[in-house]
């Protein structure tokens, strides 16, 4: 395989659009509709034994009372605190945001304030990330490639590419883990404390900790930035090396930070216009449950084609900056024909 070390040789490129890199990852990631909705069915299949204990858990509680009927058609607070006070591992996440867009909230607030997760639901954040790491080279080939792949082909690059993005993410959770153990505590108690001890006005102490949210979500953002060039560059150019994909990734944003943020901001505001369209259509604790459900697979699906255009528009640039020859990947993974086959095609040929 040509080597993946980047050309030392000057060659004239032209540098590539922000937008443009971002308009042909939507076009990448609508040309491969298969893959978001294979992707929403393993979403799916993956929380339906949390949602199905759950339900087992409010129907024995309810049984076949009088109140049985009120929370079926609405939130009933009384009857939610009274399940609150007995309820039992994953019963325990049934409160009161998890109806419309409350639980999108609260999810984005228990990062910020790093809350702790419900231990019931640590095993299927694990198995599902786990999945996703083991999904992601064959997402990252898929989508550098810009065409289909055989259902072989895709699952092929999957396991010619986990054990590498596996150590990655092992080192990315590191990270993540160091940020979260040391800068937040540090930014949100040490220095908050700091500039609030004295202070009389409320406001003020609001956009003090306004900013320094800001600060540690632009940390979060570079240190995010640098793994996802770096698991695009893996799968690209074929690196085995953690070290070398990680350095490489840097090298390349270091060389052209601004564009490089001009696209990940792209693919933020995306994600805000999505959440904004979830606001107002999030199902309501009357709204039928056929209405709530077909809304909230919709609203999943979207976020998946937001995380794969995430994918596709960094791949896209980055293959638009520094790809050319030497950085095609391995050849298009196709399963062997039988040796039947290839026995009568070469008698065809002979």
């Amino acid at each position: 395989m040509p080597s993946s070390v980047e050309p030392t040789l000057p060659v004239a490129r032209v540098k590539t659009p922000v937008l443009a890199a971002y308009l042909e990852g939507w076009r990448r990631v609508i040309g491969a509709p298969v893959l978001a909705l294979s992707l929403l069915l393993t979403t799916f299949a993956t929380a339906l034994p949390l949602g199905a204990a759950l339900g087992a858990m409010i129907g024995e509680h309810l049984g076949s009372s009088v109140l049985a009927e009120k929370p079926a058609w609405n939130w009933h607070e009384g009857w939610a605190a009274e399940f609150a006070a007995q309820a039992q591992g994953i019963g325990r996440t049934f409160t009161h945001e998890i109806v419309g867009f409350g639980g999108t909230l609260k999810i984005l607030s228990d990062i910020a304030d790093r809350q702790s997760l419900n231990p019931t639901l640590i095993a299927a954040a694990v198995f599902y990330g786990v999945l996703w790491i083991f999904l992601t080279g064959g997402i990252v080939d898929r989508l550098a490639r810009g065409r289909a792949v055989r259902t072989a082909g895709f699952f092929s690059a999957c396991g010619a590419y986990v054990g590498r993005l596996l150590r990655l993410s092992i080192v990315m959770l590191a990270a993540y883990w160091m940020l979260f153990r040391y800068l937040h505590p540090f930014l949100l108690d040490h220095i908050y404390n700091h500039y609030t001890r004295n202070m009389t006005v409320e406001l003020d102490g609001m956009l003090i900790r306004i900013a320094l949210y800001i600060a540690f979500a632009a940390v979060l953002f570079v240190v995010n930035l640098i793994f996802d060039f770096a698991k695009v560059r893996m799968v690209v150019e074929d690196r085995r090396s953690v070290i070398s994909a990680l350095g490489a990734s840097m090298r390349f944003l270091r060389r052209r930070p601004l564009r490089a943020f001009g696209l990940y901001l792209l693919n933020g505001i995306g994600f805000l216009m999505v959440l904004r369209l979830w606001l107002e259509a999030s199902p309501q604790a009357w709204d039928s449950m056929s209405w709530a459900f077909l809304v909230t697979q919709l609203y999943l699906l979207a976020r998946i084609a937001l995380r794969l255009v995430f994918i596709a528009s960094e791949t896209v640039f980055f293959q638009g900056e520094l790809a050319h020859a030497g950085y095609t990947a391995r050849p298009p993974h196709v399963w062997p024909n039988s040796p039947a086959i290839e026995a009568i095609h070469n008698l065809t040929n002979t």
